[in-house]
């Protein structure tokens, strides 16, 4: 999700992903975590039944001190997953390393002659605040100040998204809003001052991929489908993003296999993939995503 919402130079979306991250996803999982800590014995039980055993014991601390790692984890691994979308080095190389090996191998050496067993579990949970506290504490380093939203949190870069007029969203229900396609798009180049040729390239790529989505996806079942259009200029860039709810399908795997010599079959892509800088697909959450550059 943020790999597609960077590409689509959508700072919003970026911003609200990591929002149900950070917060929503996190009071999931501590009411999950909290349900796993009542029912350590019981859990325990489905194991081990002898409550005089050594093993027994430690497997009940297990399930009351290592459930409080997830929560924590939920932080830690959108942290790093953001991190390692937006390129900063940091936290996606530097935390990671302090994540699970060198924080816990450190807390393991100094409680476990102490707490035996429970020591190794009381290091992992001292690992996951050491890694809540560099994220916290990042931002700030950064910003030399306490960050006031969630955009300033993430150290958000400035260039990241774009204006309304540099963006265009169509929306397409039937076959009959696909012939619109191409025209809406080649007059939003035009409005960005986009040359005619790669105007008219544009709005001809858009359309053959969209019409291709609805003769084969909307046809495919009895299911209502929709097709989301999104076309971007930024900077010397034309971006093109399809995304609907039909079948799996990759027209990258489809092209892997065309007959070199064959110039007539799938000439649709074949014209396509000619005309577009880079084209890359998808599939996430049961949606097919596909981007061509221009």
């Amino acid at each position: 999700l943020l790999g597609i919402s960077i590409g689509e130079e959508d700072r919003k979306s970026v911003t609200d992903i990591m929002r149900i991250a950070y917060i929503k996803c996190f009071f999931i999982q501590c009411a999950v975590s909290l349900l796993i800590i009542l029912s350590a014995v019981p859990i325990t039980r489905m194991f081990y039944r002898d409550a005089a055993d050594a093993v027994y014991g430690m497997t009940v601390m297990g399930f009351r001190i290592l459930p409080i790692c997830m929560p924590l984890s939920v932080i830690s691994v959108n942290a790093v997953c953001f991190a390692q979308a937006m390129q900063k080095k940091f936290l996606s190389v530097v935390m990671p390393v302090f994540d699970g090996m060198i924080n816990v191998v450190a807390f393991s050496f100094v409680l476990i002659p102490v707490w035996k067993m429970n020591g190794l579990y009381i290091a992992n949970v001292l690992n996951g605040i050491v890694c809540i506290c560099m994220i916290v504490l990042y931002p700030i380093v950064c910003l030399k100040r306490i960050p006031r939203n969630m955009e300033e949190f993430l150290v958000m870069p400035e260039d990241l998204g774009v204006s309304p007029d540099e963006r265009m969203d169509i929306e397409i229900r039937d076959r009959s809003a696909v012939s619109e396609v191409s025209g809406k798009i080649d007059a939003f180049c035009q409005e960005r001052g986009i040359d005619r040729r790669r105007a008219m390239f544009s709005g001809l790529a858009m359309e053959e991929m969209a019409q291709n989505v609805v003769q084969h996806g909307f046809a495919a079942d009895r299911k209502s489908h929709f097709l989301d259009i999104r076309v971007i200029h930024k900077n010397d860039d034309m971006i093109l993003r399809l995304r609907d709810d039909c079948v799996a399908f990759d027209p990258m795997e489809r092209a892997d296999v065309l007959d070199p010599e064959d110039k007539v079959s799938n000439i649709g892509l074949r014209i396509v993939l000619g005309i577009t800088k880079d084209v890359t697909y998808q599939n996430l959450l049961g949606l097919n995503v596909l981007t061509m550059k221009m």
